[in-house]
């Protein structure tokens, strides 16, 4: 029996408290590009090298991003998948009709993303430096309350959610009297299925899952109604743009803005707020590198893209091969399926030294969080990074008065994201 043959990375249960660090190690070295067939999913090619997966990520002539996002779970009814079915025949589109940017081939990627890119440029996301800074504050301030008056606080839900949702309803124009109903449903969506939120059987999770999908699709679709009816003019947040954009010279469709909106606070928050979750667990396991950040604070930025590779919060993202082509010798035929595993690349031994180190002195970092280098990879980089940045900026001088209590519960959505369902942390005894 082949033993590469046999190895799962693709269990819930390995991710509670980790990655499958181990197994996919083997698999860089033994079978790097990886025929992966395992119950209750599609078979598809593991593709683990650093190398290779920057490959696959600039070779969009090979690789098609509309197709799929995730790997296919055909045993598990998906609800994402339902919302999708649920959407194309509310609007009258295909069933495989890309929902937002992540599932766009170009020239339609090229076309939207560009609409939308002054928003998230290097040099707009620092210009907000004051304001994520303030929202910061603000945001570990009201954490350290609660976590006085009760002895213990989430940092999952109750601290590292809220920024990133803040940024993008700002960037969305959203009124902030709505922020908080906001971030309920969003929160709903998020945690439904957690065995540590759902206290109801599947069938009422996913009433649950769909009244929330409900509620944020009718907040979001009378947001795009308004600003078409104003038509955008004069406005710089990130929905103006996309009233006044044009796809091949037509208006973008009401329909595929709705999509975008919703697809922006999906992505931006997931990500960012897990981050800034494993980023404080990380500094709490290692106090010695919390320490050289007190030290010397200039270490913040390079801390900031340690810490993102460390914790590698994004899983895996699917292309669909649609021309015959090799990725590190091994042919791979128009039809199948490739899904990337970035901590796979992020802990590749070729690519970065002691890979397994937590070390935010760690130059260069080339990670592949952010989905490599192609034109797909992630359009609010330099604001996740800036986000980042302002929240740790602000809790680094605190970080030594707390500590890890209790039980730490990390959950793998869609083998997608790596989703901190529990992370409570308490202060240190003096």
């Amino acid at each position: 029996m082949n033993a590469v043959a046999e190895i799962d990375v693709t269990s819930d249960s390995l991710y509670y408290e980790d990655h499958p660090w181990a197994e996919l190690a083997t698999l860089r070295r033994e079978s790097p590009v990886h025929w992966y067939q395992q119950p209750g999913y599609e078979p598809f090619w593991l593709i683990s090298r650093h190398e290779d997966i920057a490959w696959v990520s600039r070779n969009t002539e090979f690789f098609s991003h509309q197709q799929r996002i995730g790997v296919e779970t055909p045993d598990e009814i998906d609800p994402w998948e339902i919302e999708r079915e649920r959407r194309a025949g509310l609007y009258g589109h295909p069933a495989d009709y890309p929902v937002g940017l992540g599932l766009m081939d170009a020239p339609l990627h090229t076309q939207v993303r560009a609409a939308m890119y002054p928003c998230f440029t290097t040099k707009a996301s620092e210009a907000r430096s004051e304001r994520l800074a303030e929202l910061s504050k603000g945001y570990v301030a009201d954490f350290l309350k609660t976590l006085d008056e009760r002895g213990t606080a989430d940092v999952a839900y109750e601290l590292s959610a809220l920024l990133p949702l803040a940024v993008i309803f700002e960037l969305l124009g959203i009124p902030e009297e709505d922020w908080d109903e906001l971030f309920e449903y969003h929160k709903d969506t998020a945690t439904a299925f957690h065995t540590d939120f759902a206290t109801a059987d599947g069938q009422q999770a996913m009433q649950r899952f769909m009244r929330a999908m409900g509620a944020l699709d009718e907040y979001f679709s009378a947001l795009v109604r308004r600003r078409m009816e104003e038509g955008g003019e004069g406005g710089t947040d990130v929905l103006s743009r996309l009233v006044q954009a044009t796809v091949d010279e037509q208006p973008l469709a009401f329909h595929d803005m709705s999509y975008m909106l919703f697809n922006l606070v999906q992505a931006g928050n997931g990500t960012t707020r897990n981050v800034i979750a494993g980023g404080i667990r990380a500094l709490l396991q290692h106090p010695d590198q919390l320490q050289k950040l007190i030290d010397d604070p200039s270490l913040l930025d390079s801390a900031v893209d340690e810490i993102i590779r460390y914790t590698s919060i994004a899983v895996t993202l699917v292309r669909t091969c649609v021309k015959d082509t090799e990725i590190g010798g091994q042919k791979i035929r128009k039809g199948e399926t490739v899904a990337l595993f970035y901590p796979s690349g992020n802990r590749d031994e070729d690519a970065f030294s002691d890979p397994n180190a937590f070390d935010i002195t760690r130059k260069p970092n080339r990670h592949v969080s952010f989905g490599g280098n192609g034109m797909h990879r992630c359009v609010g980089a330099a604001l996740a990074r800036e986000e980042i940045k302002a929240m740790f900026k602000v809790l680094v001088p605190v970080l030594p008065t707390l500590e890890l209590d209790g039980e730490v519960r990390q959950l793998v959505l869609r083998m997608v994201i790596l989703e901190y369902a529990k992370l409570p942390v308490r202060r240190k005894e003096k």
